[in-house]
């Protein structure tokens, strides 16, 4: 589960909303054909004027911006060549340019190298210091960084990012007191700063005291402009470290009720890890308490509704969504899955009026014609099902999910053995990742025991959180036949583990049968029933 609203978070923590004037391949172009005119005027100044040392120079600049670094570190070093010897502030800047590039290429110790140099050029740069010390923790040097870091802090006594540093080498010495001590009196000197919070808060994870450190990211969001960097961190730790993320939150909106981010980052963060218990409750809190009035807050409800298998009041939901932003196909696309589960399976018309609404919306969302062509094949609508996935592959061709519905529907509906294998090899040149599938595609081309592989290195790489890499390993050894592969119970026990990491979606579990992936055969196991209601909370609003 994608955290679909990340941006709308950082907006509620800037406490605005902000709308984007350019789509991000509009900004690109603009970018690309000015860095291409600027590119041009240096190239024709330097075939004129070879030994123009200041236009090579500001070359180089701009070809590290453009990340071509080769090229800037071979322009770099032909202007040492070329200027003065007289010349030390702009030998000085050429140094401190290949310290940059070295560090953006990962070499450290060049880096250290260029950084010393220009220190001998210009012994009181700040910035070059400042670089120095963080190489050299790079490198492990800790005396040398430790040094660099006090220098900073004699020039500028309130220099957080000092501190932040000197923290980092008394952990990496473990001294954990004396680490803390930086980062607390950072916190203590700019209380309105969220990058001190952001900085401890690394420090206390390095120090294995997380709920602590998801206070401070949580402090962070709370106290200024934080441009994003304090979500993402807080996002990240719960993939690993959920439950700390989550006594912290609730620890917020005990002595804050009424700020209604505090239910708005939780809810996200447990959307992502597929709680969706977790997140409506959280989600109705915010509704019930008018804390926000946001579309999403009503589709995100209706989401969780809809995996739970609340319907009728999904149904409301999704509606509310759709009346306060009518052009967006996502809402759409979940209207669709309601109205046809709603309907026991039954209602196509509908579902299919509310695709055909977001296709005209985005002609290429994958996602509706995803949902299209799996309702075209329960209604055995195969071809026009078929075309509904060719457009997806049109549109990308690397994208796993539909070259192995399109391998399923040639295989065992259209009978097309030879396109079917086309579609299973093609995943196969996709990767090993999570996202390639690739254990479906090795089942249907016959080599079940590197497939059975696959699915458990999934689970071994954890890279998903919530359980769906269990889930999804579940599916692959029911439809394997575990059984009879000697991995007796594995399919169910899969199920088991997926719920044990809170795996809340019960749509998926108890009643998604289209095709590809799915639980359907998972379900004929006698010992399913009794799992689920053993784990019967994972579906409940709790927190």
């Amino acid at each position: 589960m994608k955290l679909r609203n990340i941006l709308m978070i950082v907006a509620i923590a800037a406490g605005c909303l902000v709308a984007a004037a350019q789509t991000s391949s509009d900004d690109s172009r603009v970018r690309n054909k000015i860095t291409q005119a600027v590119m041009k005027v240096y190239d024709e100044q330097l075939a004129k004027h070879p030994d123009d040392y200041n236009t090579r120079f500001a070359r180089a600049n701009q070809l590290f911006y453009n990340g071509d670094y080769a090229q800037a570190l071979a322009d770099a070093n032909e202007v040492l060549d070329q200027l003065p010897a007289k010349d030390k502030t702009l030998s000085f800047d050429t140094h401190m340019l290949k310290a940059r590039i070295y560090d953006a290429q990962g070499n450290y110790g060049e880096e250290v190298e260029a950084l010393r140099t220009a220190s001998e050029l210009n012994p009181k740069s700040m910035g070059c210091i400042d670089m120095l010390a963080k190489v050299s923790l790079k490198v492990n040097d800790l005396d040398a960084a430790e040094r660099n870091f006090q220098n900073i802090l004699r020039d500028t006594p309130m220099n957080y990012d000092a501190m932040y540093g000197l923290a980092k080498i008394e952990v990496k010495r473990n001294n954990y007191e004396k680490a803390a001590s930086y980062v607390d009196k950072a916190v203590n000197l700019f209380t309105a700063e969220p990058q001190v919070y952001i900085n401890r808060a690394d420090i206390l994870s390095q120090m294995q005291q997380y709920e602590p450190a998801a206070q401070d990211l949580i402090s962070a969001l709370s106290v200024g402009n934080d441009t994003g960097a304090a979500l993402q961190a807080l996002v990240s730790m719960s993939d690993t470290h959920y439950d700390a993320v989550m006594n912290a939150l609730a620890n917020s909106i005990d002595k804050a009720p009424r700020v209604g981010m505090f239910y708005y980052v939780r809810s996200s963060i447990a959307l992502r890890h597929v709680h969706y218990g977790q997140a409506l409750k959280d989600l109705k809190s915010i509704i019930a308490n008018n804390l926000y009035d946001f579309h999403s807050i009503y589709s995100d409800a209706a989401l969780c509704q809809m995996e739970l298998m609340q319907y009728d009041d999904a149904l409301a939901n999704i509606n509310k969504a759709i009346e306060m932003k009518g052009d967006d196909a996502a809402n759409y696309i979940l209207k669709s899955r309601i109205e046809f589960n709603r309907g026991k399976g039954g209602n196509y018309d509908a579902a299919y009026a509310l695709l055909d609404k977001a296709l005209t919306l985005e002609p290429k969302n994958a996602d509706a014609l995803f949902a299209k062509a799996r309702l075209l094949i329960s209604q055995r609508k195969d071809a026009d099902a078929l075309k509904c996935v060719n457009t997806i592959i049109d549109n990308d061709a690397a994208c796993s999910e539909a070259l192995l519905l399109r391998g399923w529907i040639n295989k065992y509906r259209l009978k097309n053995a030879v396109g079917a294998q086309k579609d299973f090899e093609a995943m196969l040149r996709l990767g090993k990742d999570y996202n390639s599938l690739r254990g479906f595609a090795l089942h249907e081309l016959g080599n079940d025991l590197e497939a059975r592989d696959w699915a458990k290195q999934i689970i071994q790489d954890g890279i998903l959180p919530g359980g769906q890499t269990y889930i999804t390993a579940s599916a692959l050894y029911s439809d394997i036949g575990d059984v009879e592969m000697g991995d007796k119970g594995a399919s169910i026990e899969c199920l088991r583990s997926a719920l044990a990491n809170g795996y809340g979606s019960l749509y998926e579990v108890k009643a998604n049968e289209f095709p590809y992936v799915n639980l359907k055969l998972v379900r004929r196991y006698p010992e399913f029933s009794t799992i689920l209601e053993q784990n019967a909370e994972c579906f409940k609003e709790r927190r």
